[in-house]
C-alpha cells in the first residue's frame, strides 16, 4: 500500500500508542522497565534515530541498517539510522539527520520530517531515544559507512503487518551476555527484534495500513 506523504503526515498527528504499542514486541524482561521511563528521562544520555519512509514499484518500504561487528551493546543489531546527541546540533531532529548522513550517506536534503513517534528509553546503554519520522519521494541511494555499518537493508511495510512474519526466538543480548526469548519480525533471513522492533510496533500501529 502506497500512501501520499500528505496522508502519512496526517497518521502523525493523532495521539501515539506508546508502550501499548511496545509492549507487543518486548521480549519478557522489558516489562517491568517500561515504567522508568519517565524517571529516566532527567539522568539519560540522548540519543535520535530516523525512519525513513520512501515509494518503491507501488510499495511504501523504510530502511533498516545491520550494524558493524564491535566490543559493545549494540553489536552487530538491526537498527535504524541513528545515534547520539552531539552540542553541534541544534534539535533532536538534526541529530536524525546527521546521523542518517553519516550512516547511510542520505542527506537531509532528500528527506522531509513529517512525524515523531514516542521517546523510548533503552536501560543497558542509558539511552533516551527520540524517534522521528522521514519520508523521501523516492528510494535512497546509499552510501554506507563502512566502519559502523555492515549493511543496509529495505523492507516493505505492508510485511512488516504479515502475521506469517513474526515469531518468538531466542536471542543472544550483547548487553545482558545472556540469551532471551523475544518475538521477532523475520523478514528475508533478517531478525528485527528488541527495541528496534519495539519501535516499528508503535509505527505500525500509527500508520494503521492494515
Amino acid at each position: 500500500m502506497q500512501l501520499s506523504i500528505d496522508e502519512l503526515r496526517q497518521k502523525f498527528l493523532q495521539p501515539l500508542p506508546g508502550v501499548s504499542s511496545h509492549q507487543k514486541m518486548s521480549p519478557s524482561h522489558r516489562v517491568q522497565e517500561f515504567s522508568g521511563l519517565t524517571d529516566m528521562q532527567p539522568v539519560a544520555r540522548k540519543s535520535a534515530v530516523l525512519i525513513l519512509l520512501f515509494p518503491d514499484n507501488e510499495k511504501l518500504k523504510t530502511v533498516f541498517i545491520k550494524r558493524s561487528e564491535y566490543d559493545g551493546i549494540h553489536s552487530g543489531q538491526i537498527s535504524f539510522p541513528g545515534g547520539k546527541y552531539e552540542n553541534s546540533d541544534k534539535t533532536f531532529e538534526d541529530t536524525a539527520l546527521r546521523e542518517t548522513m553519516e550512516e547511510i550517506g542520505v542527506g537531509q536534503d532528500r528527506i522531509e520530517i513529517i512525524g515523531k513517534l514516542s521517546d523510548f528509553y533503552i536501560p543497558p546503554s542509558n539511552f533516551l531515544v527520540k524517534v522521528f519520522v522521514g519520508y523521501s519521494n523516492q528510494r535512497p541511494q546509499y552510501i554506507p559507512d563502512k566502519k559502523e555499518v555492515q549493511s543496509v537493508i529495505e523492507v516493505n511495510i505492508e510485511d512488516l503487518y504479515d502475521n506469517r512474519n513474526i515469531t518468538e526466538k531466542e536471542f543472544y543480548s550483547t548487553s545482558r551476555k545472556i540469551k532471551v526469548n523475544a518475538p521477532s519480525y523475520s523478514i528475508n533471513g533478517v531478525e528485527i527484534w528488541g527495541a528496534t522492533a519495539m519501535i516499528v510496533s508503535e509505527l505500525l500501529d500509527v500508520l494503521k495500513l492494515s
